[in-house]
C-alpha cells in the first residue's frame, strides 16, 4: 500500500515582501519629491519697500468697452494721441510706472497694444485688476 502525503494548503499571509515594497516606493517618492533641479516657473518676487522709498504715484492708462482712452486726467484720447499724452505724462517722472486699467469686455489685443505703447517709452508696466471679495 502506498502511502501518499497530504500536501495542506496554508493560509498563513507574509507580509515581509510587502514591507519592503512600501518602504522602497516611501524611499522613491521621498527622494524624486526633494530634489527638484530648477524651477518650473522662473519669477522674480518682488522686494520689500522701506517707509523711506515709498513708490512714486502711477501713471495710469484707461480703456473703456467703447474704445476710448484716457491717461490720468486727458480724456477722450485716440489710439494715436495715446503715445503722445502718456510721454508727456511720464517727463514729469520717467521712473513712474504705468498701471493699464481695461474693461473686462476689451479686446485682449488692446490691451496689449497699450502693454507696447507703454514698454516703447520705457516704463514698468503693470495690468491692473479688480479684487475678488
Amino acid at each position: 500500500m502506498a502511502i501518499r502525503k497530504r500536501h495542506r494548503i496554508t493560509t498563513e499571509f507574509s507580509l515581509s515582501a510587502m514591507t519592503d515594497i512600501i518602504f522602497m516606493l516611501l524611499i522613491f517618492f521621498i527622494l524624486t519629491s526633494t530634489v527638484s533641479p530648477e524651477p518650473i516657473l522662473k519669477i522674480v518676487l518682488p522686494k520689500g519697500v522701506d517707509d523711506q522709498h515709498l513708490p512714486v504715484r502711477p501713471v495710469r492708462m484707461f480703456l473703456n468697452a467703447e474704445g476710448e482712452y484716457a491717461v490720468n486726467d486727458i480724456k477722450g484720447l485716440t489710439f494715436e494721441q495715446l503715445n503722445a499724452a502718456l510721454s508727456q505724462e511720464l517727463d514729469k517722472d520717467r521712473t513712474a510706472p504705468v498701471s493699464i486699467h481695461a474693461d473686462k469686455t476689451v479686446q485682449y489685443e488692446r490691451v496689449m497694444e497699450m502693454v507696447s505703447v507703454a514698454n516703447k517709452q520705457g516704463a514698468k508696466v503693470v495690468l491692473a485688476l479688480q479684487r475678488e471679495e
